[in-house]
């Protein structure tokens, strides 16, 4: 079985970003990458989509200048398109594979025994619930038994 990062639905996250890059990440809480790939997909936009100038057509309403700009984008080219359809499927396909991770912390380390998370081996303490850890084979920092033979 995958461990997944948290109970979020990969699936969900891949359809999420396909419809809008960015989306699904921001489902699984990547907020860095949900910006990153919402900047991909407006770059493409601006980049390879040519809109109609809103002077040009004669347009002075917003109405009509979004009217011309939807009109316009009914006649975009596949050239133009093939950037946007590959920066919506490798935007699903990293929600997707983000959503599958395997959590850094989740390692087969020492757990609390109280709260059951993973405890940093340099406490003698959960950092989490604040529980006093069992004694270790070794102890952290110095004792009088190490102190001595040093």
């Amino acid at each position: 079985m995958i461990d997944r990062n948290s109970d979020k639905r990969p699936w969900l996250g891949a359809l999420l970003s396909f419809f809008l890059p960015g989306l699904g990440h921001g489902y699984l809480r990547e907020w860095l990458r949900s910006a990153m790939w919402f900047a991909f997909a407006m770059s493409a936009v601006l980049l390879f989509v040519e809109f109609p100038d809103a002077a040009a057509t004669g347009t002075e309403s917003l109405g009509a200048a979004v009217d011309a700009a939807i009109e316009a984008t009914n006649d975009v080219p596949l050239e133009a398109l093939l950037p946007l359809w590959v920066v919506r499927v490798f935007s699903a396909v990293d929600a997707y594979w983000m959503a599958l991770q395997r959590d850094p912390d989740d390692e087969d380390g020492e757990r609390c025994p109280a709260c059951g998370k993973p405890v940093d081996a340099d406490l003698d303490f959960c950092q989490w619930c604040t529980t006093p850890l069992p004694e270790r084979d070794e102890p952290n920092g110095p004792t009088e038994g190490n102190a001595l033979s040093r």
